[in-house]
């Protein structure tokens, strides 16, 4: 198998700094389900260096330049080259090997078939495994959860509220006790990326900017939207429409869950929402996702320390302290 000789798993992904010492909790669990799964550690590597290594959750394919690279469930931006970016559309820089065992989604395939690099035909972002390592335990304490984009933050960090010329996420003062801004980042370890998860579980609905913030909400079964950002209220947006204002993440996460339709909700950022009327619409049109994981699993490159019938899958803590987040 891969990487079977070597102690710890060279893997990807966008960690912390000491410039953002908090970590992005839909990145950072790329390192925990890669360690959870192979039962050994990972380490950081780059995204610019001449060495084999993995990539997992994040559109980060289009990142990559040198050596050979296995994507697991990665996604990518078609329309970003990695040395040329918005310049071109995507393609292999010099001297770069991707191999790809799954993928995020059919438009990731597609976009990779496109740039010579067979599409695995198996799909699905790593985090739909996550309730195997953090099953849903939290009591239901709120009726919204709207999860912003990190871009929209004032301060990259944990404790970062939204920037003020966002007039869309301005709770009303009768739903200021029932409803929560959520902030996807976290302190760089994992009890508080869990602390994360379960403040996503405590909620009853889910309106997202963050992609990974409707991951968690589908994974969970919370009725959720995305959280578009242009006018037009409650909308079913067919997945493979190239005229449907779609998110490319989320048009690429949506198709490698089977999913036909991306039920979003449209806001202008600059004017207020009517978050009871959101509520309703989600109520009303959101269904649960039909997908099981098995075969992204099983597409997983390295040796496996878990089984996928297994109901949980530990996370030792040293295992979970080793990870540099």
């Amino acid at each position: 198998m891969l990487f079977d000789d070597l102690n710890t798993i060279p893997l990807v992904w966008v960690a912390s700094t000491q410039t953002h010492p908090d970590c992005n909790l839909g990145d950072a669990l790329s390192a925990v389900l890669v360690a959870v799964l192979s039962g050994k550690p990972v380490r950081r590597a780059a995204f610019d260096r001449p060495e084999d290594r993995l990539a997992a959750v994040g559109t980060i394919g289009q990142n990559f330049r040198e050596g050979e690279i296995h994507f697991w469930g990665t996604g990518l931006d078609a329309a970003r080259h990695p040395v040329h970016g918005a310049k071109e559309p995507f393609g292999l820089a010099p001297d770069t090997k991707i191999v790809a065992h799954a993928v995020r989604g059919r438009f990731t395939g597609r976009a990779l078939e496109a740039a010579g690099v067979a599409d695995p035909g198996v799909y699905g972002d790593p985090v739909l495994l996550l309730p195997k390592i953090v099953p849903p335990e939290a009591e239901k304490t709120r009726e919204l959860g709207i999860i912003l984009h990190i871009s929209e933050l004032e301060q990259a960090t944990a404790t970062g509220g939204v920037k003020e010329i966002f007039k869309r996420y301005r709770i009303p003062p009768e739903l200021e006790d029932e409803a929560i801004l959520v902030n996807t980042y976290t302190a760089a370890n994992f009890p508080a990326m869990k602390a994360k998860i379960r403040e996503i579980q405590s909620c009853r609905r889910i309106l997202s900017t963050s992609l990974h913030g409707i991951v968690l909400a589908e994974i969970y079964g919370i009725p959720c939207a995305w959280f578009a950002t242009y006018p037009g209220g409650l909308m079913r947006l067919p997945v493979e429409d190239p005229a449907a204002k779609i998110d490319h993440r989320f048009r690429d996460f949506y198709s490698g869950v089977g999913a036909s339709h991306v039920l979003a909700y449209a806001q202008d950022r600059g004017q207020p929402t009517d978050f009871a009327a959101a509520m309703t619409a989600i109520d009303r049109e959101w269904r649960p996702l039909a997908y099981d994981g098995r075969a992204l699993y099983d597409a997983f490159p390295l040796a496996k320390a878990v089984s996928f019938d297994d109901p949980l899958w530990p996370a030792p803590e040293g295992l979970m302290n080793s990870i540099p987040f």
